[in-house]
């Protein structure tokens, strides 16, 4: 399996999970993307993942200054 299908993999299996969650004990929709945000939090910050900004801040501030 290529990472396209596993991607496609773990997908299909974390919507069967969160339908039949959502089935059994009658989640809405607000609880459910909460939790998975939690989630999602918990997996960024984790994580070794290392976000560079390719903005340059310091010519922003600058203009914004007038300098």
């Amino acid at each position: 399996m290529d990472i396209n299908e596993q991607t496609d993999a773990f997908l299909f299996e974390l919507q069967n999970v969160v339908n039949r969650f959502r089935a059994e004990y009658d989640l809405n929709h607000a609880t459910i993307i909460g939790t998975l945000e939690i989630l999602k939090i918990d997996y960024l910050t984790e994580s070794n993942i290392s976000f560079e900004c390719d903005i340059d801040l310091d010519e922003d501030e600058e203009e914004s200054t007038g300098n």
